[in-house]
């Protein structure tokens, strides 16, 4: 078993890596251009690249977390933004994978969606997030959010704005929240639909510092009918089993910024191993501060490495994602993306100067990492609170003590 997972793990890495280093000659043109790569999705398409965590059983790679960590930190060496907007299709599929195997499998609709992302290479994209409810609350709008569905003959009405929609630029089918007041209380409804859906309304806004060619546009829903039978209602601001197997993900994230930060070092290294400055005859690499740099740099992205790859060999059961450990999660989360910007930034203070110019990688690894600190669900503060709530055995939505 050991050995077929090995070899799996093997298969998902040089593909990514194959991957990366194509995308990466293209990295900055779609920075600048501000424009999506659909060309690096269908060749991840054709590849399989984008099935690789399709369950075996229904013709996919049966990739589990450590594998989608361990791919996806290969993949966002060369190209982050592409990494980050292929993540979102892997986190659906994953997340739809395993709530279709703890049904035990008798889920025909997700059943069905699964097989189409083998044969029919569709990508799961989607924007829950809505800025309007506190992360910690909302969880980025999967437990509450201000959208809102109306109940209707043979389904719901849904209205609303979706935020930081990635993949909405080449994604097939659409996976969104909304809240519902029904005669019993108050639930979230959450569904997929098919992009072309009429009253789904797609914006070309998404003009940002970071990340910019992931095209993660703003989706407004206007009077969108949802069929009864694909809306699945859960208790509004439940932190349940379907919210449990989410969170699981996340590590997927964080690789695709710690991936970057080994690329950012990479090239500082290498740059500065061969840079020369008179009256010196040594390369800068025998510069004491250069040197120091390097270490810390070192040190950061082996720390981050060994608490992400524990952290996703622990999630890689089923049974666990179920009932994940959260406190592990999170703290990995907010150590590796703090990392992540350190480690770039320190090669940004080894290069100098010419670390500026868009005509080196630097530039746009400085930008693009920016996120990181910022992307949810367990970024910044807010997720330094839940942290803490979880040490001190406090629910991570109790409200502050302020308010």
């Amino acid at each position: 078993m050991e050995t077929n997972r090995a070899e799996r793990q093997h298969r998902f890495i040089e593909m990514a890596a194959a991957h990366a280093e194509d995308f990466k000659t293209r990295v900055a043109q779609h920075d600048r251009e501000n424009s999506f790569p659909l060309e690096n999705v269908e060749r991840m398409k054709a590849s399989g690249y984008t099935a690789i965590m399709v369950p075996a059983e229904l013709g996919g790679g049966g990739g589990d977390i450590l594998d989608l960590v361990l791919a996806q930190e290969r993949l966002a060496r060369g190209d982050l933004p592409t990494a980050i907007s292929i993540n979102m299709h892997h986190f659906g599929v994953g997340w739809l994978a395993d709530l279709w195997l703890s049904n035990n499998q008798k889920d025909g609709r997700v059943h069905s969606l699964l097989e189409s992302v083998v044969n029919d290479r569709i990508i799961v994209g989607g924007g829950v997030s809505d800025p309007r409810i506190h992360s910690a609350v909302g969880f980025g709008g999967l437990s509450d959010t201000t959208r809102r569905a109306e109940k209707v003959d043979g389904g719901y009405i849904v209205n609303g704005l979706g935020k930081f929609s990635t993949l909405c630029a080449c994604a097939d089918f659409l996976f969104e929240t909304a809240h519902y007041d029904d005669s019993e209380g108050q639930v979230i409804l959450g569904f997929y639909l098919p992009k072309n859906t009429p009253g789904i309304k797609l914006q070309n806004n998404w003009d940002t510092l970071s990340i910019r060619a992931s095209s993660s546009h703003d989706i407004i829903w206007d009077n969108v009918f949802v069929p009864e039978e694909s809306a699945r209602p859960r208790p509004v601001r439940s932190w349940d089993t379907t919210l449990k197997i989410f969170s699981s993900w996340v590590p997927s994230m964080n690789a695709c910024y710690l991936g970057l930060a080994q690329a950012a070092r990479d090239w500082a290294i290498n740059w500065t191993r061969e840079r020369t400055q008179l009256p010196f005859d040594r390369p800068m690499s025998h510069y004491p501060g250069n040197q120091f740099l390097a270490a810390e740099m070192e040190i950061g992205l082996r720390a981050a490495r060994a608490m992400l790859l524990q952290t996703a060999t622990s999630l890689s059961e089923l049974g666990v994602r179920t009932e994940p450990p959260m406190m592990d999660i999170i703290a990995c989360h907010q150590f590796v993306m703090e990392t992540a910007v350190s480690v770039v930034d320190k090669a940004m203070r080894l290069v100098g100067g010419a670390a500026l110019f868009r005509a080196a990688p630097l530039e746009q690894m400085y930008r693009d990492v920016r996120a990181a600190i910022i992307h949810q669900p367990f970024a910044g503060h807010d997720g330094l609170g839940w942290l803490g709530k979880l040490a001190f055995g406090i629910p991570h939505d109790a409200m502050p003590r302020w308010v």
